[in-house]
């Protein structure tokens, strides 16, 4: 008995130290996202610096290049948390059908996350939308979210799957839901708030924008939701 109670506690700690850790760059990664979650409510985010991320989420900047390359890596990550569970419901892909198919009836039925779009609204929310800087910042996330859907889809396509095939698919999509957030983005009154009616006005055009790429760019047709 004295021997397993000697033992217990040897056995376990390097679990908890391991449970803190994690803890504590969850909660340091939650600070930093929460500091550019409140700076781009004050300023457009390709403004933002390192030094005032780091001093408003109360770290140093070492620590914020210890958990991302920059401050578009952050927002990629943003990103990627609310468009996983998309992703996730997309189990394997029939390669007799179009997979914009697919993506679109993700669309129509479930949406895209709220939190995404609130994050869009913020990003779009000052109208700077056409400044050098501002487009530089928003191909660098864009093109990161492009890698990783191109390794999700992958995964989920046949094996042997063409690599061009998935990498320009990839793409396509990222660049396609990229163009229909700052088209909406410039259609919406930034004075007014991110309301149910603005949510689904988002979703309505990333399934355009969608519907085009899936029919070719063709003329919109019956399938090709009007504005």
């Amino acid at each position: 008995m004295t021997e397993t109670a000697a033992t217990h506690p040897a056995e376990t700690q390097p679990t908890e130290t391991l449970g803190r850790r994690e803890l504590n760059k969850a909660r340091t990664r939650e600070a930093i996202v929460e500091a550019l979650r409140a700076l781009v409510g004050q300023q457009p985010i390709h403004k933002v610096t390192v030094d005032q991320l780091a001093e408003r989420a109360g770290i140093s900047r070492r620590t914020f290049f210890n958990y991302y390359a920059g401050i578009p890596a952050v927002v990629s990550e943003v990103i990627g948390d609310n468009t996983q569970g998309l992703a996730d419901m997309i189990t394997e892909i029939d390669t007799e059908q179009s997979p914009f198919v697919r993506l679109r009836g993700i669309i129509q039925t479930v949406g895209l996350p709220r939190e995404l779009i609130e994050w869009m609204g913020l990003i779009h929310a000052h109208g700077c939308h056409d400044e050098p800087a501002a487009m530089t910042f928003e191909r660098i996330v864009w093109a990161d979210k492009a890698t990783w859907l191109e390794d999700t889809l992958s995964a989920r396509l046949p094996d042997g799957a063409d690599e061009l095939y998935v990498a320009t698919l990839a793409s396509t999509i990222m660049n396609t839901v990229a163009t229909a957030t700052r088209f909406w983005a410039l259609r919406r009154d930034l004075t007014e708030p991110l309301d149910e009616t603005a949510i689904a006005d988002f979703n309505h055009q990333v399934d355009r924008a969608l519907a085009f790429a899936e029919s070719g760019w063709t003329s919109p047709a019956g399938n090709v939701a009007r504005d």
